[in-house]
């Protein structure tokens, strides 16, 4: 299953901890996980037939509905943050104020823009937006176990969940946390809900205070995924965690973030546009 995939193991997997007698409550075959995953280029594609996807953010550029100024400005941002997001040589410290800065311009761009909600799901449909292949096999076992799936992303909520319903895996084990628009009456946008989440303070925290956090009360082994090194504090916030098993995608840069990756995550897939290896875990926990 696993042909033709670089997959790297920087460190000793924590496999057996995963066979650990699971606590009464639990009743998944699953020995209790719960699934931590980004969601741009991690549970989507970043490239296919030679052609970049669209990310949550990208479904909106190119969208014929959005403004020629919006284009133009946000690929302004994107040239000017996007390096400094991925620069190996500065800390996260270092890189936090720029990225809180390059949000909120966004969102302040956004909000000129008047998006009508009702217009997001054409936008999502036209767009090349892609879950990577295996993913709605993935999420399938995943919902028949009952095991939960938290989707953390420091994109645009209200447009990654119009994807996950466009791909018919939003079910109910499915727990997004994001950045939500807020609409007035009339539907139109007008601003956004709650705190600014960006790549470097997305984590469980965010969800102490709902409903949903109390269904993850026993189940402190998590198998997280992410594509930047942002994304590994996103298991933050679990109660005592037994176990977490980090899986990296690493989709560009590579010689130069490679050695970055390997002392974060536990596994590194290197331009891999599958869920075959999570696929393949998964199968090992029943």
């Amino acid at each position: 299953m696993l042909a033709g995939i670089s997959v790297i193991f920087p460190s000793s997997l924590p496999f057996t901890v995963f066979h650990i007698s699971p606590p009464s409550p639990c009743v998944s075959p699953l020995v209790c996980p719960q699934l931590v995953v980004d969601f741009d280029f991690t549970l989507t594609r970043v490239h296919m037939g030679g052609q970049r996807c669209h990310c949550s953010w990208g479904i909106m550029d190119n969208s014929p509905d959005m403004p020629e100024y919006y284009r133009e400005e946000a690929n302004r941002l994107l040239a000017k943050y996007y390096p400094i997001e991925v620069d190996p040589k500065m800390t996260e410290e270092e890189k936090i104020p720029y990225m809180v800065e390059w949000y909120q311009q966004i969102h302040d761009l956004l909000v000129k823009c008047s998006i009508r909600q009702a217009s997001i799901e054409g936008m999502v449909s036209a767009s090349s937006a892609r879950l990577r292949d295996g993913s709605e096999e993935l999420c399938q076992k995943l919902h028949r176990a009952g095991v939960p799936v938290l989707v953390l992303s420091a994109g645009m909520g209200d447009v990654l969940e119009q994807v996950l319903r466009h791909f018919k895996v939003y079910t109910d084990n499915v727990k997004v946390v994001s950045n939500f628009f807020n609409y007035n009456e009339q539907g139109i946008m007008v601003g956004f809900k709650g705190n600014l989440i960006h790549m470097f303070n997305k984590n469980e925290d965010a969800i102490h205070s709902s409903d949903y956090f109390e269904k993850l009360q026993n189940r402190t082994n998590v198998i997280l995924m992410g594509d930047s090194l942002g994304d590994i504090k996103m298991a933050l916030g679990v109660p005592q965690p037994s176990s977490v098993l980090k899986i990296g995608f690493l989709n560009d840069k590579i010689d130069e973030r490679l050695p970055a990756f390997m002392d974060n995550f536990d596994i590194v897939l290197l331009d891999d546009q599958t869920m075959d290896v999570a696929n393949s875990i998964v199968d090992l926990l029943k």
